[in-house]
């Protein structure tokens, strides 16, 4: 293998170790690439070519009104001036170009190409007046031109293979362009081979060397004097320069990993147009290098464009014993012929529900005792049809008695933009009391004095159907709206245990109790959710999440609730600043009768540190003015900061490497309130006492660590100072089952 040509000026000191699809300004000054720089993200970075010294970013997914970069086999083009630069995003759903201003890192405009929704690989003309790019339509890919000025777009090449990788001739005249090609023979099917469109004739030119070979990435020398390409003709991904006039064919690298992307379609280098300089890829140690280097930096080889020799990019191993079918069928050219239009019948798609899932912990069980029997066991399944348009769950479990049957069906419908379905569910909720009493029963045809224990088994059945929808605008924003019915009633059962006064048991008796009337609800929900977070280890780490929601409940009560649920993590290498805001709250006239549950502060996902609160002071306003009925309202407002220390885990996040220990250490900062309608709000609160009606924020610091256990649990011990309840004084333990807010 050759010595490294040029310098390697993008490494993952300075990138990312993902740094591909290298641009190179038209006056060799400036690199554009996408890297993964930022861990989470790959985004677009303009750099120094000489230092290699960030300039300006273009963000990706974190701070994205689009879906996200079209990087993985596409790169970009500058513009003859080099102030703008434009590639392909994906947005909407389709491809659009994108145009950035390179001096303040901003992308200025979106552009989607009508009746091409697959763009790939736009080169800007010399004039600056155009842009051709590679384009995918009703799965045929050609070469198209857009006129920036009118709009107006134009297919260049009208061919069922594919055209990839187009560049201009330095004076405009030409487009350089990999065109794919079906071998008669040899050892691969299909192959690309360079060609030339003439854009005066649009007469196309093959340019015949390395067939069979995949010949990549072609650019015109500023002379227009010289191709340079990249090609696998000795196995290996090299880069040659072919001279137009005599023929003449160099080889500029040898290198042992090649000039490469990610696959074998990726764009992996550029030349400026003013000069002889390059930037290429160079795969090195798990990264991809970004080198930059002047055409007499490398030492060129003849080379033989009639031969070319593919064992070294070949899997082991290369003779077979006996006849290789995988390969004898990939590689066939058995011609087809068409069949007849009268011999194939068309019939409509009717789909069909199949078992897609199955839960690995289906079960039943039985259980027996003194006081009585149980049954237990759970399965779930899901059912689709062949193309995933329609989808089916399903959910039995039973736990105790059959009264404790529970069940739920949903389905799904995925098949245009608006996704919707509906789902029916019957679920019982069981609770308990007991009590003691004294009474007598006959025994013996005696009346014997007994203590009674009572055990209530009290049952709420919720029976419920629900009717949804999501409009997407994008991969991270839709509209959410939903419907829904529910019956609440309830079943009360008394066991009776009977002991005589020395303790010893005479049996029992069972009846049912008279249950409560049931209610009914309804409920009407509009939604708005944005969604662009990266998670790490534990909590999420970079982006930010919001979801904005009204409902309206009917029924047995008449309330209005609004939640607004905004967060927002900083990722400041190598460690996150995360916040949240939380409010939420219940409105209409019979929110102060208790039809509703009151809300709660109190939870650890919530407010850490106030768990112990009814230990430490008691649960009167007599006792103290901090009790739980200062966590309690129909409205509640909760502020939370986060300072995330990454401590185990991957080397690139944390500060111990660990594959299987995956924590977080966190410094927090959480403040909250909970009132009632009418309630008078303090911020001054220093006194011990105050009155019933007055309400104040509650707040708590302290240090936490979250623990992933293995992808199945997220686990949060946590030692928190109450600021309302001792303070520094008096620091609580506590813990948490969720992942970071």
């Amino acid at each position: 293998a050759d010595e490294l040509a040029g310098r390697r000026v993008i490494t993952d000191e300075n990138g990312g170790r993902i740094n591909i699809s290298p641009a190179i300004s038209p006056d060799g000054k400036y690199i554009a690439f996408f890297s993964e720089k930022n861990i989470f993200t790959l985004d677009l970075f303009i750099a120094d070519a000489a230092s290699g010294k960030i300039i300006s970013k273009v963000s990706g997914a974190a701070a994205r009104t689009y879906d996200d970069f079209n990087y993985v086999e596409s790169g970009g083009s500058w513009s003859p001036d080099g102030r703008k630069f434009v590639f392909v995003l994906f947005s909407d759903g389709i491809n659009k170009l994108a145009f950035v201003d390179t001096k303040r890192g901003k992308i200025t405009r979106e552009v989607a190409m009508k009746g091409v929704p697959a763009l790939s690989n736009p080169s800007w003309s010399p004039d600056g007046r155009k842009i051709v790019f590679s384009g995918s339509a009703e799965g045929i890919t050609d070469l198209y031109l857009y006129d920036i000025m009118s709009g107006e777009i134009e297919q260049l090449t009208d061919d069922f293979t594919s055209n990839i990788h187009p560049s201009w001739s330095a004076d405009g005249r030409k487009i350089v362009f990999s065109q794919e090609k079906l071998n008669d023979a040899g050892h691969r099917k299909f192959s690309f081979t360079l060609a030339i469109l003439d854009m005066k004739t649009r007469e196309v030119s093959e340019i015949d060397i390395f067939d069979g070979a995949y010949n990549m990435n072609p650019a015109f020398s500023y002379d227009d004097r010289h191709i340079f390409f990249l090609s696998d003709a000795d196995g290996f991904r090299n880069m040659y320069k072919y001279e137009i006039g005599t023929g003449q064919l160099l080889r500029l690298t040898s290198y042992m990993t090649g000039v490469s992307g990610i696959t074998p379609y990726s764009p992996a280098m550029s030349w400026s147009r003013d000069g002889d300089k390059t930037a290429y890829n160079y795969y090195i140690k798990n990264s991809y290098h970004i080198v930059v280097a002047d055409v007499d930096d490398f030492k060129p080889a003849e080379a033989d464009g009639s031969v070319i020799s593919l064992e070294a990019g070949t899997l082991p191993p290369l003779d077979h014993a006996a006849v290789n079918l995988v390969d004898s069928a990939l590689y066939s050219r058995k011609v087809v012929e068409p069949l007849p239009d009268d011999s194939v019948k068309h019939l409509p798609y009717k789909p069909r529900f199949k078992l897609d899932y199955i839960s690995n912990n289906a079960s039943v069980g039985v259980s027996t005792g003194i006081y009585r029997n149980n049954l237990g066991g759970s399965i779930n399944m899901i059912f689709s049809d062949m193309i995933g348009d329609n989808q089916l769950y399903s959910s039995l479990s039973l736990n105790g008695e059959i009264y404790d049957f529970a069940g739920q069906a949903a389905y799904i419908s995925q098949k245009g933009r608006i996704k919707w379905g509906t789902a029916v569910s019957h679920i019982p909720y069981r609770a308990g009391t007991m009590s003691y009493i004294r009474d007598s029963i006959i025994l013996d045809e005696e009346k014997v004095p007994v203590d009674v224990l009572q055990l209530d088994y009290i049952r709420m059945f919720e029976d419920n159907i629900t009717l949804y929808a999501s409009l997407p605008f994008s991969q991270i924003r839709r509209i959410e709206a939903t419907a829904s019915a529910s019956w609440y009633y309830y079943r009360i059962d008394r066991f009776n245990y009977y002991y005589l006064l020395n303790g010893y048991n005479v049996g029992g008796t069972r009846e049912k109790m008279p249950a409560p009337e049931g209610s009914r609800y309804q409920q009407l929900s509009f939604a708005y959710v944005k969604d662009n977070s990266m998670f790490g280890m534990t909590a999420p780490m970079q982006g930010g999440r919001a979801r904005f929601q009204v409902d309206k409940y009917f029924g047995a009560t008449e309330v209005f609730t609004g939640l607004i649920d905004y967060r927002q993590y900083m990722y400041l290498k190598p460690v996150t600043l995360a916040f949240r805001i939380y409010n939420y709250g219940m409105y209409g006239k019979v929110t102060d009768e208790n039809v509703l549950q009151p809300l709660y502060i109190g939870y650890p996902w919530l407010i850490r540190g106030y768990e112990n609160i009814s230990y430490n002071t008691g649960d009167t306003p007599s006792l103290t003015s901090l009790n739980l009925s200062r966590l309690n309202g129909t409205r509640m407002a909760v502020a939370n900061a986060e300072l995330r220390f990454p401590f185990s885990g991957p080397e690139r996040l944390a500060l111990i490497k660990s594959k299987w220990i995956l924590t977080d250490l966190n410094l927090f900062f959480d403040a909250g309130m909970a009132w009632y309608r009418g309630d008078k709000i303090i911020f001054n609160y220093r006194d011990t006492h105050a009155a019933d009606n007055e309400k104040f924020p509650l707040y708590s610091t302290g240090l936490s660590i979250r623990i992933n256990l293995l992808g199945y649990l997220v686990l949060e011990p946590y030692y928190a100072f109450p600021l309302q309840n001792g303070g520094f004084r008096n620091g609580v333990f506590g813990l948490n089952f969720l992942p970071g807010w």
